[in-house]
């Protein structure tokens, strides 16, 4: 029987659908990209739909159904902490139990999205556990035979962490860490202490930590740490999370503060926050020193904290190196980085999708895989699984362009060098190609590209397009055969999750891609992962002798551009010079881009 498996990251932030069946993976969306609603939370009933269009299925097609997430997961910690803190453990299991009986109909949810009955509703459903759900994700997508697995993040399903040895299409989980020890979460309330307090900021901060100096050492740690015996350990006399001083539910209040499919975060830190640091800063308020050096210290003691679990994760599963990592502090690039560095792992894998969007591909592949049965495919090496949009599709949003533009259908070739030739004389070009990225970075589909050699590129595009905090970096998108070239490493990073040095001799040709302390949060592009890509980085190089482009998502403080009327909209109200939207080519009058002039 051909199995065709759903796996859905549902009532959780980051909501998102992924559609695999005997042969990989089918589709992949995150409902952000659809609704435009940043880390929406809720039922991700359009990426449903959209998953089933690509692949040119109906619900009935659909054999299984995987949610990432098990109520019953992680009882007996749970009760545990009950049995301890019964007055915020009660509240907490009834505010979770709340959750849950909304989040627990989703054969209903997925009858509702598709316009038919519940009845009609033919597939088994499977619950697969957050954590579990974040280990398969990477495993079953890479290809290694046998890993050891770490993920990490702030919780789900009340663990915040697990280590487990892989071998073939078997999980053996090793060990977990419990609320309330958690790295994602201390990550988060220093953030959100430094006025970052919107959910999902926190690359932000990581950003911010470059400018600063380890001024702040020990007071980080006693905020946090790792020992093998106890693993993450958080002082509790500093969050909030299970205080009652937090209120009934503890950190659960966090996912529950939702408006319009948004999460808002409350105060996630204790007075004796102010003991160590002084004053909070308060959103919107200047940046001081302190607070940067707050910034490097908190990311020094994460670091720290990670490496050991790192080295204590190879030891329990037998001091296997190959490493699978998810979670959202698996999208700490610096930390990644510094792994690789220390040789605690030689070879890693992270799925694109690393954060909670990815547990819906862990819950699709668990089932698959561990389940069922089914034999493992190999490496996922590209992530190029959303929508895509033919030039037929494209050529009614190139219509309407505002008087002065440009609006030409090129052939491959020429779009190749026109766009190359575009960008070694330093226009900011939006490219919208092929199939969409899965997980939150643009890889080079949906993407803003600039010479990153260019001066001042770095002011002049936060300027013109992204109007962001000049503390954050852009990324280098490079010809793989070229990375050792440029930058201190010679691993893989076609997702963009490991942050390597750059070489002294690179430093003026790459300035608008090297961050303060030298470092490049890189992607690696072969040919074979994306022809059209590779090329136009090739192209660039022949003009430039620079094997690398500057890349940063196609958007302006919002989600990732998901249609071409987006894209072209997005072009017209900022002040990017040129856009290759499918075949088409559109430029703007020069007066227009570099005045930023009314249209």
């Amino acid at each position: 029987m051909s199995r065709l498996v759903l796996g859905l990251n549902s009532h959780h932030p980051d909501a998102s659908a992924v559609l695999m069946n005997e042969k990989g993976v089918v589709a992949a969306i995150a409902e952000e990209r659809i609704n435009r609603k940043k880390h929406c939370s809720g039922f991700p009933g359009l990426a449903i739909q959209e998953v089933l269009r690509i692949a040119g299925a109906s619900l009935s097609d659909v054999t299984d159904v995987s949610i990432a997430r098990d109520p019953r997961a992680n009882l007996g910690a749970k009760l545990r902490f009950i049995a301890r803190n019964p007055s915020i453990g009660l509240a907490l299991a009834k505010v979770r139990f709340s959750k849950h009986k909304k989040a627990m109909s989703e054969a209903e949810n997925l009858a509702e999205t598709m316009g038919v009955k519940e009845a009609l509703v033919k597939a088994r459903f499977h619950k697969v556990e957050h954590h579990l759900a974040h280990v398969a994700s990477s495993f079953f997508w890479s290809g290694f035979d046998r890993a050891t697995a770490v993920t990490v993040d702030g919780s789900g399903d009340f663990a915040t962490a697990m280590i487990a040895e892989c071998r073939g299409t078997t999980i053996n989980i090793l060990k977990r860490c419990y609320l309330p020890e958690s790295l994602g979460l201390y990550y988060s309330a220093v953030c959100n202490f430094l006025g970052f307090n919107k959910y999902g900021e926190e690359y932000k901060v990581m950003g911010l930590s470059a400018y600063g100096q380890d001024k702040f050492r020990d007071q980080m740690r006693v905020l946090v740490g790792y020992d093998p015996a106890h693993g993450i350990r958080l002082n509790q006399d500093y969050f909030l999370y299970y205080s009652s001083k937090f209120g009934a539910g503890g950190h659960e209040n966090v996912h529950a503060m939702i408006k319009d499919g948004e999460i808002l975060l409350p105060k996630m830190w204790s007075d004796r926050f102010i003991e160590l640091f002084g004053p909070p800063r308060k959103r919107g308020e200047p940046l001081t020193q302190r607070d940067k050096d707050m910034s490097c210290s908190m990311q020094k003691a994460f670091e720290d904290a990670y490496a050991a679990l790192m080295t204590d994760a190879v030891r329990r599963a037998g001091g296997c190196k190959d490493a699978v990592l998810a979670g959202g502090c698996a999208l700490n690039g610096v930390a990644n980085g510094k792994v690789l560095q220390e040789k605690i792992f030689d070879r890693v894998y992270i799925q694109p999708a690393a954060g909670d969007d990815g547990t819906a591909a862990g819950a699709a592949s668990y089932v698959l895989h561990s389940v069922l049965g089914v034999p493992r495919v190999p490496e996922v090496q590209h992530a190029y699984w959303g929508t895509s949009w033919t030039d037929e599709q494209i050529e009614p949003d190139t219509k309407g362009i505002p008087a002065g533009y440009t609006v030409r259908k090129l052939d491959r070739a020429t779009l190749m060098r026109t766009a190359a030739d575009s960008l070694a004389k330093g226009k900011i070009l939006g490219w919208f190609q092929g199939r969409e990225e899965w997980g939150p970075r643009a890889l080079g589909n949906r993407s803003i590209l600039c010479n990153p050699g260019w001066p001042d590129m770095k002011a002049i595009l936060n300027a013109r397009v992204k109007n962001r905090e000049p503390f954050r970096p852009f990324a280098p998108a490079i010809l793989e055969e070229r990375l050792n070239d440029c930058f201190d490493g010679a691993h893989p990073v076609p997702f963009m999750n490991i942050i390597f040095k750059v070489r002294p001799q690179w430093r003026q040709q790459l300035s608008a891609t090297t961050h303060e302390d030298a470092t490049g949060r890189v992607q690696t592009v072969r040919r074979d992962q994306n022809d059209m890509y590779y090329d136009l980085i090739s192209a660039f190089c022949e003009r430039t002798g620079t094997p690398v482009l500057l890349n940063t998502s196609f958007n302006e403080n919002e989600p990732i551009v998901h249609t071409p009327r987006q894209a072209v909209d997005c072009f017209v109200r900022t002040r990017m010079d040129a856009l290759a939207v499918g075949s088409y080519w559109i430029e703007k009058p020069a007066d227009v881009a570099d005045k930023g002039e009314a249209v």
